[in-house]
């Protein structure tokens, strides 16, 4: 994951004061969405689900190894998972950063499923403060800046530069599929 795309979650870094001598912040946000299957086509692996939103129709991956048990009335559940953490190491403290993924899918002849994540810690340092505007800039390993801008004055007033911001970010996907209830 780019730090470019972290530093934009960060835009509420500053919003949250767990310890009183540095700022840290956490946040989740978890998504589902739920569809009907309409119609499989197992020749041409085209799928149609459908949901109070509208209908959408796809080709099924060739990954996809359970596709002959998905029957129309099957209910689709996609679930995602975005969290995200930030504290400023204690100096000293040695950074660490460092990137991997996760997947697994159902065993052969059941229902579809598929579960996946995607996880990084990411290591920026502070290199400027602006405190008039309260923006931080921050700058990854690769020297890439990317500007922050802080919502608390008084979190602000806390970083220095040179401080070394630990983020850790992680993104979930889970899929069932399920017979409908009798």
């Amino acid at each position: 994951m780019r730090i470019a795309r972290l530093a934009a979650l960060l835009t509420f870094l500053l919003a949250v004061s767990a310890r009183a001598d540095k700022p840290t912040f956490e946040a989740v946000k978890t998504s589902t969405v739920t569809s009907k299957v309409k119609s499989v086509d197992q020749k041409t692996r085209m799928v149609t689900l459908a949901n109070d939103e509208g209908e959408v129709t796809f080709k099924a991956d060739e990954r996809i190894k359970n596709l002959k048990q998905l029957k129309p009335g099957d209910i689709v559940t996609a679930t995602m998972r975005e969290s995200l953490r930030a504290r400023v190491l204690a100096p000293g403290e040695a950074p660490v950063a460092s990137e991997g993924t996760t997947a697994s899918t159902a065993p052969a002849g059941q229902k579809p499923a598929a579960y996946a994540t995607k996880e990084a810690y990411v290591v920026a340092t502070i290199a400027a403060i602006d405190k008039p505007n309260m923006i931080i800039t921050l700058k990854d390993p690769s020297g890439n800046a990317f500007p922050v801008k802080a919502k608390d004055k008084k979190n602000v007033d806390k970083l220095a530069v040179g401080d070394n911001i630990e983020i850790h970010a992680v993104k979930a996907v889970a899929v069932e599929v399920t017979s409908p209830k009798k």
